[in-house]
């Protein structure tokens, strides 16, 4: 090859290298932003799973105490007309909105790690007070108005225990025991749902019957005799006829005693 050959190889040679350097910085380039954009994605979906986990306890116990006190609100106390439970505070409510709005504003910036930022602790903070200040405003509703359930239809327990030694009684007592169980077990936590609320009402209706069956319903004269007898005895003058005969057709006479003091 003449010397005019090789410089003219050597003058084609360098653009085409040149070319396949840059081609090949461009490509590593892209992929370096492709990677450093993966990164990026992948510090803000840890960032949104761990604010995700930070909110999700006290969030889904708001939810659940929420759900019980609407439903609540749904349903009026037949004897005042008024729902069960009153409207809560709506200034104690507006709390925890602004304070998520002060979350978001901040998070939408990105100027920080939101996760960590003072903002989140103050909406987690608000959040479980919010649950706890809603959960004792609807329960104690709640509790008020299982206690006006069971007012029409609790019994005296020195008189129910007096007549348990009839079978009949007994049989009926125990139908009635079992319901009462079921009732105040029903009751210890907030309805979450209709079905949980219905469930109450429907032994609260049984509860209503069963309390008829059980004919505790006895003459005033009656009822102080049978309660002095429970307590510290009865007198004499206590033991009317009207008292005899009630004993002689409900009770067994023969179980009683006269003692003197």
């Amino acid at each position: 090859m003449s010397e005019a050959s090789i410089s003219e190889a050597a003058t084609t040679s360098v653009p085409e290298g040149i070319s396949v350097f840059a081609r090949r910085s461009s490509e590593f380039k892209a992929r370096l932003e492709r990677h450093q954009q993966l990164e990026k994605a992948q510090e803000i979906r840890d960032s949104l799973l761990q604010v995700a986990r930070k909110i999700d306890v006290p969030a889904k116990k708001l939810a659940q105490i929420l759900t019980s006190y609407l439903l609540l609100r749904e349903v009026y106390d037949s004897e005042s007309g008024e729902p069960i439970v009153g409207l809560f505070d709506r200034g104690t409510f507006g709390h925890p909105q602004a304070l998520l709005a002060a979350f978001l504003q901040q998070y939408e910036a990105f100027t920080y790690d939101v996760a960590q930022a003072q903002e989140l602790a103050l909406l987690v903070l608000e959040i479980e007070r919010l649950a706890i200040e809603l959960s004792d405003h609807t329960s104690t509703a709640w509790s008020n108005y299982t206690r006006t359930l069971r007012a029409q239809w609790e019994v005296d327990q020195k008189l129910f225990n007096t007549l348990a030694h009839q079978e009949e009684q007994r049989k009926a007592q125990k139908q009635y025991s079992d319901l009462a169980a079921q009732f105040t077990n029903n009751c210890r936590g907030l309805p979450k749902n209709r079905e949980e609320f219905e469930a109450v009402i429907a032994l609260h209706e049984q509860l209503c019957v069963q309390r008829e069956a059980l004919n505790l319903d006895v003459p005033e004269e009656v009822d102080l005799f049978l309660k002095a007898v429970a307590g510290q005895g009865a007198t004499l003058d206590m033991l009317t006829p009207n008292v005899l005969s009630w004993l002689a057709n409900e009770d067994d006479p023969t179980r009683y005693r006269i003692k003197r003091l």
